[in-house]
């Protein structure tokens, strides 16, 4: 896991790693779960593991905005994030998929 000091573009990396692992991972799901445990066992064995930890957090958080503003904007200019927000809560959330 790489160190934070450049910002939240410094966990960047490690964040779409484990994304990338989950998209990838349709008819393996296994995969994700290796990366995942493979990125947190690396993150155990630095000097700060919960610093590695919220390094993790910080780099998914900043994805998903990054995501949010992707699909806002393809969305038109009449929907923004908390738009966006909203349908996948009531796609995922309140009316789940069966």
């Amino acid at each position: 896991m790489r160190d934070i000091g450049s910002g939240p573009a410094g966990c960047l990396p490690v964040a779409i790693e484990v994304m990338t692992a989950y998209t990838d991972s349709t008819d393996d799901p296994g995969f994700f779960w290796a990366s995942v445990q493979r990125v947190m066992a690396d993150g155990a064995g630095r000097s700060n593991p919960a610093a590695a930890m919220a390094e993790l957090v910080l780099g998914l958080s900043t994805l998903c905005g990054i995501a949010l503003d992707h699909l806002a904007e393809r969305a038109g200019p009449e929907r923004g994030p908390r738009d966006v927000l909203a349908a996948i809560q009531r796609a995922y959330v309140t009316d789940p998929p069966a």
